[in-house]
């Protein structure tokens, strides 16, 4: 793991904006409508630092076009799941959302024809040199259902990694010696934690999804990039199964963390979010969770990210991530003026000048930052930029479970309780994982 000071300066910030690698700077146009009129747009943009963001780029938007108005609705990412396909459905839903790129969201959505492709703008603005394929390929859907093929319906503003915050004051208060080199490293370091009196892990399980993260990330880091496809292959829903050793071994470390002390007391009442703010607060020595939690993060000096430790023999392990989800544009845009503005407004929050306020705020764009961007780097954000250089590089970007079926995230969910309680095997409870996809296959 690379150490980063907390020097500025033009040489600093210079080196740093190289980091990223997917994106050749273009210049930020807009698509001028004909007319004043309100662009409706959804999104999950709910954190007070990404709130901040979001409102200012639309501001900047309209100052560009004044003769519209941005009527932003902000959403949860559960609540987006909830209601965006029956809004749109009804007629009643944004003219722009962001829209998760799984099965269940942008897959059902797009043979539904609630979306609309997005290959015109994509042409219109270049996108694949902002965003390599690899990335613009978890945007696409082809008519027949197959993911990761046929047309675009969306584009992402920022980069996610799921990967290992760490407390370094914690971690050196309980004589943990770092780097941590290898996954026996870090489970070393669990166990010195433990015995130091301090909870090891950072979770929370009432809310949001840390426990998927850990079980992803953990379960992900002991595949190497070069034998990558039979995760590729099930994600993009070509077969498969989830009943590997990589998942029934993480799931086995999930139960054993989960019933010998190694997360929070109480954990199973503890929403994730309040899990970071209590981790932010020094209370942990690790978290597993995404890079969507950097701006918060900054208020500790002493919390770091990296790559979740491999075992040894992986040289290039894969990372859970990719982008954060999609813009998109549903069929409310009814004419092609709609659709332009719609896509005018899109094109702008991928632009180069969207990336350098995202990373502001200390977040990870998925679009480079322009060479000449005046910026000073937070430490966290230089560890994130760093890794995402040498993923893409490696290609060992990972995925999400939950997008490979319209149902994965809620067999998770729902099975994930039973396993953390001791109320479900491990070989259990990735059964109806495997259970949960072999029926979304023979439903295709």
């Amino acid at each position: 793991m690379h150490r980063h000071s907390r020097k500025t300066g033009a040489l600093r910030r210079k080196s740093l904006i190289g980091l990223v690698s997917l994106a050749v700077v273009s210049a930020v146009t807009f698509a001028q409508p004909a007319s004043a009129t309100d662009l409706p747009v959804w999104d999950d943009y709910s954190y007070a630092a990404q709130t901040a963001v979001i409102e200012a780029l639309d501001k900047k938007f309209e100052a560009a076009h004044p003769d519209v108005t941005i009527k932003r609705t902000q959403r949860t990412f559960e609540d987006l799941g909830l209601t965006l396909r029956l809004a749109v459905s009804a007629g009643d839903g944004p003219v722009v959302t962001k829209v998760n790129q799984g099965a269940k969201d942008m897959g059902a959505m797009a043979q539904k024809k609630l979306l609309l492709p997005l290959d015109e703008f994509s042409k219109k603005y270049d996108w694949p040199a902002r965003q390599s394929e690899s990335l613009l390929a978890r945007d696409r859907w082809s008519k027949d259902g197959q993911f990761g093929e046929g047309p675009i319906y969306g584009i992402s503003g920022l980069a996610e990694i799921v990967g290992l915050y760490y407390n370094e004051q914690v971690l050196k208060d309980a004589g943990v010696e770092l780097p941590l080199k290898t996954f026996d490293d870090f489970l070393a370091a669990l166990d010195k934690v433990k015995e130091a009196g301090q909870p090891p892990i950072a979770m929370g399980t009432a809310k949001n999804h840390l426990a998927l993260h850990l079980l992803a990330g953990i379960s992900q880091a002991h595949i190497d990039a070069k034998s990558r496809k039979q995760i590729d292959d099930l994600i993009y829903g070509r077969g498969g199964s989830w009943k590997t050793d990589g998942n029934l071994e993480s799931a086995k470390l999930m139960q054993h963390w989960a019933e010998d002390g190694y997360f929070y007391n109480g954990f199973q009442g503890i929403s994730g979010d309040d899990a970071v703010q209590l981790f932010i607060a020094g209370q942990g020595a690790f978290l597993v969770s995404g890079t969507w939690y950097f701006g918060d993060m900054q208020a500790n000096p002493n919390i770091h990210f990296m790559a979740i430790p491999a075992p040894k023999g992986v040289n290039h392990p894969l990372s859970v991530g990719g982008v954060d989800l999609a813009w998109a544009i549903t069929s409310q845009a009814k004419n092609d003026k709609m659709k332009d503005l719609a896509g005018s407004y899109i094109d702008y929050m991928v632009s180069p000048e969207a990336a350098v306020e995202w990373a502001k705020a200390g977040y990870l764009p998925s679009t480079a930052l322009p060479k000449d961007a005046d910026l000073d780097v937070s430490p966290l954000l230089s560890e994130g930029l760093e890794m995402w250089k040498s993923l893409n590089a490696n290609d060992a970007i990972g995925h999400y479970p939950d997008w490979s079926t319209p149902t994965m995230l809620k067999t998770i969910d729902d099975n994930m309780p039973l396993l953390l309680a001791g109320q479900q095997t491990p070989a259990a409870f990735v059964d109806k994982l495997d259970a949960d996809y072999s029926s979304y296959l023979a439903s295709k």
